[in-house]
């Protein structure tokens, strides 16, 4: 059985690679064609610790996730992961790998999808709220799909914005970063907007003119008393799109604004039936992406990067 660090992973396919292998995930969750239970969830305190597996004809995926928000004041990444590939054929063990690094570039990619899908073409203003190590890769990965000339960036934590100003300087040297003071500034001056926090209540002030004919993509309500959104941006949208339907009983940003009437639950739709045209986009253009994260993405973002690493080694 083989290895796969972080650093491996993320030379193993380029952002293109990576949109289109979770563009497919995406497809295939509407086809129902895998055998995917839902993950299990065991909360310890503030603490999350999650067990997702995934089986295609070819390939058996298991992840293993910790989500620890605390570790924030270490300066430690608040997720941690692990990747298993199996055969699904014989069961073999083909490889373990970094699931944080996995995770990062997985729900990067699945975000690029929805933003290739839902904003529009001229885009160039991203705000990133959350700069930790999701948030930098949402903007890496938003910047592979749109032509983004600016990024600004908000965090709670004083040296999270810095220190991804320099990481993604230095991955995008042409690119203006901008740090801002409040989420309420960050919205503003954005025409795309992704949330990658972990906080329970919305991290925007609910004014509607923060949120009208804008972009937004949330990764970060993973649980039904976590929330990022406030009220304003539900009473504006026409469509939600969710990567998976499990957000309408896992992410409060799906269930409180069904459950309190700002939202109509019959307007929530899988993206994969926008990318295969089972439903219509909106004139409407406040959209939202809403991402809780699957266990089929870690199979087809393993199964990437495994038999791009062995067709290299023949």
């Amino acid at each position: 059985m083989r290895y796969f660090d972080g650093d491996t992973i993320e030379r193993a396919a380029t952002a293109v690679e990576w949109v289109e292998a979770m563009e497919k995930a995406l497809a295939a969750l509407v086809d129902g064609a895998f055998v995917l239970p839902r993950r299990m969830h065991l909360d310890r305190g503030n603490d999350t610790f999650l067990l997702m597996p995934c089986i295609s004809d070819e390939y058996w995926s298991t992840k293993l996730v910790s989500f620890c928000p605390g570790n924030r004041d270490s300066g430690k990444p608040s997720i941690y992961g692990t990747v298993i590939l199996n055969s699904s054929v014989t069961g073999e063990p083909l490889a373990a790998m970094d699931g944080t690094m996995i995770t990062a570039l997985r729900t990067a990619a699945v975000s690029a999808a929805g933003i290739r899908l839902l904003a529009g073409k001229e885009v160039s203003r991203v705000g990133i709220v959350g700069a930790g190590v999701q948030g930098l890769y949402q903007a890496l990965f938003a910047c592979s799909v749109r032509n983004i000339e600016e990024v600004r960036v908000f965090d709670t934590l004083e040296s999270n914005p810095d220190r991804f100003r320099d990481i993604l300087k230095s991955k995008r040297p042409g690119l203006k970063v901008i740090r801002c003071l409040t989420s309420a500034e960050l919205a503003r001056d954005s025409e795309l907007v992704i949330t990658a926090t972990n906080s329970s209540l919305p991290v925007f002030p609910d004014e509607p003119d923060l949120f009208t004919g804008k972009t937004f993509v949330g990764i970060g309500s993973y649980k039904p008393d976590c929330r990022e959104y406030p009220e304003q941006l539900f009473r504006q949208l026409s469509q939600v799109f969710a990567d998976t339907t499990d957000g309408l009983h896992e992410s409060g940003d799906l269930i409180d604004p069904v459950r309190n009437g700002w939202l109509d639950k019959r307007d929530i739709y899988p993206i994969g039936n926008l990318i295969s045209g089972k439903v219509m986009l909106s004139p409407n253009p406040t959209r939202l992406f809403k991402t809780v994260g699957s266990a089929i993405f870690d199979l087809f973002a393993a199964k990437l990067v495994y038999e791009n690493n062995m067709n290299r080694m023949h």
